[in-house]
């Protein structure tokens, strides 16, 4: 059983909604259980200040985005929320909201190669929220907004009940063009459950079905698109293979994820990394076994026939080598 403290990973561009979200969470008799980290853009914070009732579980990281911030305060936070989760307090969960302004591949690459935090804080799911009013605005103008939303396994849509907010449809659309597996969610929706998605539980693992395996998708600088592999891949060879790719476009490849069938399991192994970052690979249950692999790519700047046809000397190489 995993006794790390769970940590979901909440941002989105200025003024999308984050806080009033996590300040709607921590009122519930779930959210009491939650410690929270709050990053504020700039020298005060004022974030914090609406989590009245919370405050003994609020730690404030200041001066500046935490893309920006050194990686100490983010570390240091993160232990003194881990310390207070063991002293008594029994926090079931964490949250860490990000400014508006940050990248949130340093900070998943912060909790990653920081050991400590590794053994001690296990990365549920990166929530980003985007409002229906300026959202599609912002990811057409904001480089922030699309690195936020490639890094994102769900989605929260804000503010559609209001008069200027644009068609849900063209919202998930310009998300889907950049994330196409993301899980997109409607706040203003009857059945939209805020504990579903900041409750720690983690959605990490592919959500395969909604990986749609026929297309490419892009969205200005930014774009996606899914490799299959019809053989089995021999998995020494392909992390070496992946490892180089890294290595060599980690900063043009926002993220890379896969369902993969391999000559050294009988079982699907789920991969998934953010840049640099790798996280461990996921062995998944033998009825989930797809017909063929399949990697899906988001990279900015990076086309795709520069890794397809990396991955196909690979193959091919390691084919020949086989014979």
């Amino acid at each position: 059983m995993d006794d790390r403290l769970a940590l979901t990973l909440v941002t989105g561009f200025l003024g999308s909604g984050k806080t009033t979200l996590i300040r709607r969470y921590i009122e519930t008799d779930a959210g009491s259980e939650t410690g929270i980290i709050v990053n504020e853009f700039g020298e005060t914070g004022v974030d914090h200040s609406l989590f009245v009732h919370a405050a003994e579980q609020v730690e404030l990281v200041e001066g500046g985005c935490l893309c920006c911030a050194r990686r100490s305060d983010v570390s240091e936070a993160m232990y003194r929320l881990v310390q207070l989760s063991r002293s008594g307090q029994k926090f079931r969960r964490a949250i860490l909201e990000t400014s508006g302004l940050a990248d949130p591949a340093p900070i998943i690459a912060t909790l990653s190669r920081d050991p400590w935090l590794r053994s001690n804080v296990r990365l549920a799911s990166v929530v980003v929220v985007i409002d229906a009013v300026s959202g599609i605005s912002n990811l057409n103008r904001q480089a922030e907004s699309r690195r936020q939303i490639s890094a994102a396994d769900t989605v929260v849509v804000t503010k559609t009940d209001m008069r200027s907010a644009l068609p849900l449809d063209d919202i998930i659309a310009n998300v889907r063009a950049i994330s196409p597996d993301s899980r997109i969610l409607d706040a203003n929706e009857a059945g939209f459950d805020l504990h579903d998605i900041l409750n720690g539980a983690g959605l990490l693992t592919l959500r395969y079905q909604s990986i749609p395996m026929e297309g490419e998708f892009h969205s200005q600088d930014v774009g996606s698109f899914t490799l299959k592999i019809k053989e089995r891949i021999d998995w020494p060879a392909f992390t070496i293979w992946l490892s180089s790719l890294l290595h060599a476009h980690g900063d043009r490849i926002l993220r890379v994820k896969g369902l993969l069938r391999t000559s050294s399991s009988t079982t699907p192994v789920a991969i998934h990394g953010v840049q640099h970052i790798m996280h461990p690979p996921t062995h998944l249950p033998a009825e989930g076994n797809p017909d063929e692999s399949f990697l899906v790519f988001i990279t900015r700047g990076l086309d795709r026939q520069v890794i397809s046809a990396s991955l196909t000397r690979m193959l091919d190489w390691n084919s020949t080598a086989k014979a």
